[in-house]
């Protein structure tokens, strides 16, 4: 069976996890890497440089999709660049639900008159984070969603978990559980040969931390962590209903590389293609 050819537009961070994430297919064949012309002229680095660098899509020959990794404000003239070349597209540009709305109703006509399929909203978020709140939201009808795109810090119990012998550097995150309890998520650069377990246990000794459910996770580079990290604290509660013992409460938190996980999507988008008919279509998963 013949592999999909893919193309990724655009060389920045979101154009290297999806050449990152499409290295590991075995399913999927790069056709190589689009760029601006006077960009196209240099060679990848490491460990793209096999890789080819056009300034055109035409350059690379046949391909069966584009992954558009541009910034959100080209994302339209060039995905209808791509799409008036008769290469179908994926893109997943962080905007919010209106503009992605403009969007599709901008392109559906382009890849309806080329007779291509064009995803859009293809990412974490829109995308994944997307798909994930409207599944809470269907499973508890009545109730309060709570976003919060990143679990805030506690400069104080991190300073505190950072004087813990054995600690070299500490950050403590702190969310609301969906029973309003404070939750205390603590991660810690350890000197050389410090216990982990000891460590644990000092902190969870501290009285700061007492009376509060605190989770210790051992780190590499705290700094790398405060610098990269991304997190997101999704809640939603629902009120009793009528004899209900229990309140209904979901609760999803995760620490994660935004753009490793929307070219994750992307990779599931351009596989999905294939089977949806000619037009802009918003990303669904499909099991």
């Amino acid at each position: 069976m013949k592999r999909p050819r893919l193309a990724v537009v655009g060389f920045g961070r979101l154009g290297r996890a999806c050449l990152e994430a499409a290295r590991a297919q075995i399913d999927l064949e790069l056709a190589g890497v689009v760029r601006r012309p006077e960009q196209a002229v240099q060679a990848l680095p490491p460990p793209y440089a096999q890789l080819r660098v056009a300034g055109h899509i035409a350059e690379l020959g046949p391909v069966d999709c584009a992954l558009v990794c541009v910034p959100a404000s080209v994302v339209v003239p060039v995905a209808r660049e791509l799409l008036a070349h008769g290469v179908p597209i994926v893109e997943c540009a962080v905007v919010d639900d209106a503009t992605l709305r403009r969007n599709q109703e901008t392109l559906h006509p382009v890849a309806v008159e080329r007779r291509l399929p064009a995803m859009l909203g293809a990412g974490w978020a829109p995308g994944a984070l997307s798909l994930i709140r409207h599944l809470f939201e269907l499973l508890i009808p009545k109730g309060e969603t709570e976003l919060t795109r990143r679990p805030a810090v506690s400069l104080h119990h991190s300073a505190a978990a950072a004087q813990v012998r054995g600690v070299r550097a500490a950050l403590c995150a702190e969310l609301r559980a969906s029973d309003g309890g404070m939750q205390r998520y603590v991660y810690v650069e350890l000197e050389r040969g410090a216990d982990p377990q000891r460590v644990e246990a000092a902190i969870a000794a501290d009285p700061l931390f007492l009376g509060e459910q605190t989770q210790v996770f051992a780190v590499d580079s705290v700094a790398d962590l405060e610098q990269e990290g991304h997190g997101v604290v999704l809640s939603r509660r629902g009120g009793a209903g009528a004899g209900a013992a229990v309140h209904d409460s979901l609760l999803l938190e995760g620490r994660f590389d935004p753009h490793a996980f929307s070219a994750r999507i992307m990779l599931d988008a351009a596989r999905q293609l294939p089977g949806h008919k000619f037009g802009a279509h918003r990303y669904s998963v499909r099991l």
